[in-house]
């Protein structure tokens, strides 16, 4: 059982929060519609895996420092770091929704700040100072866009909890800078990731769920530009800036909605046609929380721009977020379930 710890411990997957990603903006989806009884048990099993993770995260940086940075600086692995930062503001918007503690939710805020201002410069750097790096399509992948959704987390918990820090104008300025921010990301990101679909090749172990988010990302800054709407016409900043921050959610949420049949088209083909088996993998949950974030973002944006027909699209959006959560939640505990019965039949040779 040690040997299994230390095991887990040593291979822990850096993107491993985005379990409580999918699982906070799925709940947080359901408390906007009213859906508090989902909404509630989601946020209890956050507030058991989000400690969780991160004990297993800060003994790994304890124990196996270098296998830790060693992930933190490879093309590949090096943005899913950023779902730490997510995940952390998605568990202070659930405290200050579903709880109501926006002092606990502020300091999560400032957490997720000092978290970003580590992560997001030390993985940018290592990109560019490496002496030897990937080809484009060995490396580029949808968890690249964790940047984007990293960055715009904090615009959208920015705005929740502004009102209970020392500087509310600060804050909504600060917010206003990560949603500009991350919406450059996003174009600078997109524009790779769409010439390595549509002009190198793209085999269907390649299109892998991470790429849900295409969508995600930009769903998620619709819901940092519709939550800078509501303040639109009370903070000075964004007052002149009005009418360009209700066009820019506008394109945005456009375009998370024109990504949505593209996406269902290649994952149609890749399991339906090429056969790639649909068998639990912790990438699953990159796909729960885009169908979450979009529900989340429909509702916000038909709210801050008075647009009533975009609630039928929120309410139907959230049955297919909470089913897929379901699904990959079984997947989950059927995996844990397996591994815990195989530590039990090997115990004797492990301990």
């Amino acid at each position: 059982m040690m040997a299994f710890s230390t095991e887990l411990i040593a291979n822990f997957l850096p993107g491993s929060f985005a379990f409580v990603m999918a699982t906070g903006i799925v709940s947080l989806a359901a408390h906007g519609l009213r859906l508090d009884a989902v909404a509630l048990p989601l946020f209890l099993v956050n507030l058991v895996a989000f400690p969780l993770l991160w004990g297993i995260t800060v003994a790994r940086l304890i124990l196996f420092p270098r296998q830790l940075l060693a992930d933190l600086t490879d093309h590949r692995t090096g943005a899913t770091f950023l779902t730490k930062v997510a995940a952390t503001s998605v568990v202070g918007n659930q405290i200050a929704a579903l709880a109501g503690y926006l002092g606990s939710a502020a300091a999560l805020w400032l957490a997720a700040v000092l978290l970003w201002l580590v992560l997001i410069y030390t993985f940018f750097a290592a990109m560019t100072l490496k002496a030897s790096k990937p080809e484009l399509r060995d490396s580029l992948s949808g968890a690249w866009l964790l940047v984007v959704v990293a960055t715009q987390s904090l615009c959208v918990l920015g705005t929740v909890v502004a009102g209970v820090l020392p500087s509310p104008s600060l804050v909504i300025f600060a917010s206003l800078s990560a949603f500009l921010l991350g919406g450059m990301f996003y174009i600078v990101l997109i524009s790779l990731i769409l010439y390595r679909w549509l002009f190198l090749p793209m085999g269907a172990e390649m299109l892998t769920p991470p790429y849900w988010i295409n969508m995600g990302a930009v769903a998620i800054t619709t819901l940092a530009g519709a939550h800078l709407m509501l303040f639109a016409n009370s903070d000075p900043t964004l007052v002149e800036l009005a009418p360009v921050l209700h066009a820019f959610t506008l394109l945005f949420w456009a375009t998370a909605t024109w990504w949505i049949p593209l996406l269902i088209i290649v994952t149609v083909w890749r399991h339906g046609i090429e056969r790639v088996p649909l068998t639990y993998d912790l990438q699953y949950w990159s796909m729960v929380f885009p169908l979450g974030m979009y529900t989340m973002a429909t509702e916000a944006y038909a709210n801050a721009a008075r647009l009533g027909f975009l609630h039928e699209i929120s309410h139907a959006f959230i049955w297919i977020a909470l089913t897929a959560w379901a699904v990959t939640a079984v997947g989950l505990l059927r995996t844990i379930v397996s591994s815990l019965r195989h530590v039990g039949t090997g115990g004797s040779e492990t301990v």
